[in-house]
C-alpha cells in the first residue's frame, strides 16, 4: 500500500506544472527572524547602515516585496497563519500562545503529500502536535528569551537538505534573533548619538541603548541568512532551491508587535526562486503570509485547497500578473491579561484604517506597561521593554511631544485613517477629516465584510 500510495505521489507532481530547474519539482528553504520589523532593514530603507549587508545583496537576486504583509504582529498567530494558508480567525490562533484548531491541515502536510520531506529547526511557538508534524532537526536555538546568541549549529540542518538527492524538501531555519531581551551581537557598528530612531519612539537614554541592542541582533539574523545561502552553495542545492527570508512581525516594542501599526504588520519578504525566468524584481503588489503555503502547493505540483484565506504567488511571479491582492487584511486581540483590547484594520496600499473595537478600554502589552493595569511581573521586573517605556513615561513629565508618543500606544481612538504614501509612519490621523470621510467609510465596510467571511464577531472570550 505504502508504494502504491508512492507512485501516485509522484504521478499528481508529474502530472501538474514544475517550477523548478530542469523541470525537477523545487527544494524550499524558509528563513525566518523574529520580532524584526522591516525598516530596519537596508534594503527596506533603513535609517541606520550596517544593519543587513547579506539581505541587500539577496534583494538584488530576488523578488523583494514592499507590500508583504502578517496578519496579526504577534508570533503565534504570525507562525500559525503562514505555515496553514489561514488567517488567525480561521486557523484559531488568534491570541498569542493559543492553540490552532485540530485538524487543521499544515504546510507539513500538504508538501508531506506530494513527496516532500518537511522539516524545522529553531522557533516553534505553535500548537498542537497533530497540525504542526514537521520533523524537528537539532542545532538552532528554540528558546525565544534565551540570553546572549543561543546555540546554533548548521550539522543537522546539512544532513537534512542533503539526506536524499531524490526527495525534495522544504525546511525552515526559525531564527530567535532579534527577540528580546537584546543581549546578543556586535553593537559596536553604531554610535548611541548617531541612531535614528523611528519618528513614534521617544528619544531617551533607554531607547537608544536598547535600539541599539535591538540592531545588533537584525545583524546576527542576517548572517544567518548569509550562512543558509553557504550551506545551500555548499551541497550544490542552490540552483533548485527557493530562498525565502522573512522577518516575522515587528520589534517587540510600542508600536510594533502587538499592535497593527505598519511597524508590527508590515513584513520584509525576499524570494530567490532559481526556476523563473525573472528572478528578481521589486513588487509592490499586495500579499500576505497566508499566500506562501499555497504558492509552495502550486510550485511543488498540487493543487492549493479552495478552503485556504491565502492565493499562490505564482502568477505574479512569473510575471502573469502585477496585483495580487485588493486589499489586506489585520486583526489584533489581547492576551488575558488585563484590560480586553480588539482592532481590526485594512490597507488598499495607499490608506490605511485601523477600528479599534474596544475604544473604551486602555491599550496595555503585559511586559511593556503590564503595571497600568496592576500587573506584576515577579520574574523579570526589570523587564528591557519596560525599562525602555518607563523612561518614556518620565520624559513625558516634562516633554508634550513625549506625551503625545506615550498616549498614541497607550489610548488608541476608535478610528485612525492614514494616507501611507504620504504619512508612512502614521503619525497624522485623517479619521476625523471630513475630506476623507468616504474613503473611511469604504474602508470600514471592508473590514466588516472580512470579518464576516472570517467569522469574526471581534469578540474576546475574556471580555465582561
Amino acid at each position: 500500500m505504502k508504494w502504491i500510495t508512492g507512485i501516485a505521489v509522484l504521478c499528481l507532481a508529474a502530472s501538474a506544472p514544475v517550477w523548478g530547474v530542469d523541470g525537477e519539482r523545487p527544494n524550499f528553504l524558509i528563513v525566518l527572524g523574529d520580532d524584526i520589523s522591516a525598516s530596519t532593514i537596508g534594503c527596506y530603507g533603513s535609517d541606520n547602515p550596517n544593519t543587513t549587508p547579506h539581505i541587500d545583496q539577496l534583494a538584488k537576486e530576488s523578488i523583494r516585496f514592499t507590500n508583504m504583509f502578517v496578519s496579526q504582529a504577534v508570533c503565534g498567530p504570525a507562525r500559525a497563519e503562514l505555515y496553514t494558508g489561514l488567517q488567525p480567525q480561521r486557523n484559531g490562533c488568534n491570541q498569542n500562545h493559543k492553540a490552532t484548531k485540530k485538524g487543521t491541515l499544515s504546510i507539513v502536510h500538504h508538501l508531506g503529500k506530494l513527496g516532500y520531506r518537511v522539516g524545522l529547526t529553531g522557533k516553534t511557538h505553535f500548537k498542537p502536535a497533530s497540525v504542526y508534524p514537521f520533523e524537528k532537526v537539532k542545532g538552532f536555538e528554540a528558546n525565544c528569551n534565551v540570553k546572549g546568541i543561543g546555540k546554533e549549529s548548521w550539522s543537522s540542518v546539512e544532513e537534512f537538505i542533503t539526506r536524499d538527492a531524490d526527495q525534495p524538501f522544504c525546511m525552515v531555519i526559525a531564527s530567535v534573533h532579534a527577540h528580546a531581551p537584546w543581549d546578543a551581537g556586535d553593537t559596536s557598528r553604531w554610535e548611541l548619538d548617531q541612531l535614528k530612531l523611528p519618528p513614534h519612539m521617544v528619544d531617551t537614554e533607554e531607547t537608544r541603548h536598547f535600539f541599539r541592542e535591538y540592531l545588533a541582533e537584525v545583524r546576527l539574523f542576517d548572517e544567518q541568512v548569509r550562512k543558509a545561502q553557504a550551506l545551500l552553495e555548499k551541497a550544490k542545492l542552490d540552483e533548485n532551491t527557493v530562498l525565502i527570508v522573512l522577518d516575522e512581525n515587528g520589534a517587540g516594542m510600542p508600536c510594533g508587535k502587538w499592535t497593527n501599526y505598519d511597524w508590527g504588520v508590515r513584513s520584509a519578504c525576499l524570494i530567490k526562486w532559481p526556476g523563473l525566468a525573472n528572478g528578481a524584481f521589486v513588487t509592490d503588489a499586495l500579499a500576505q503570509y497566508c499566500d506562501i503555503v499555497p504558492t509552495l502547493i502550486e510550485a511543488a505540483g498540487g493543487e492549493s485547497p479552495s478552503n485556504l484565506d491565502g492565493k499562490s504567488l505564482l502568477p505574479l511571479l512569473t510575471g502573469k500578473t502585477k496585483k495580487h491582492r485588493e486589499k489586506a487584511f489585520f486583526v489584533y486581540n489581547s492576551g488575558p491579561e488585563g484590560p480586553p483590547f480588539s482592532s481590526r484594520a485594512v490597507t488598499d496600499g495607499r490608506f490605511k484604517l485601523m477600528w479599534n473595537l474596544t475604544p473604551k478600554n486602555l491599550f496595555a502589552v503585559r511586559t511593556i506597561n503590564g503595571f497600568d493595569y496592576g500587573y506584576v511581573d515577579k520574574k523579570d521586573p526589570n523587564r528591557h521593554v519596560r525599562k525602555l517605556y518607563l523612561s518614556w513615561l518620565e520624559k513625558a513629565k516634562k516633554d508634550p511631544a513625549a506625551e503625545k508618543m506615550v498616549q498614541r500606544f497607550r489610548k488608541q481612538p476608535e478610528f485612525q485613517l492614514y494616507d501611507l504614501n504620504a504619512d508612512p509612519w502614521e503619525m497624522n490621523n485623517l479619521a476625523n477629516n471630513p475630506e476623507y470621510s468616504e474613503r473611511l467609510r469604504e474602508l470600514k465596510e471592508s473590514i466588516s465584510g472580512w470579518m464576516t467571511q472570517q467569522e469574526d464577531n471581534g469578540k474576546l472570550k475574556h471580555e465582561k
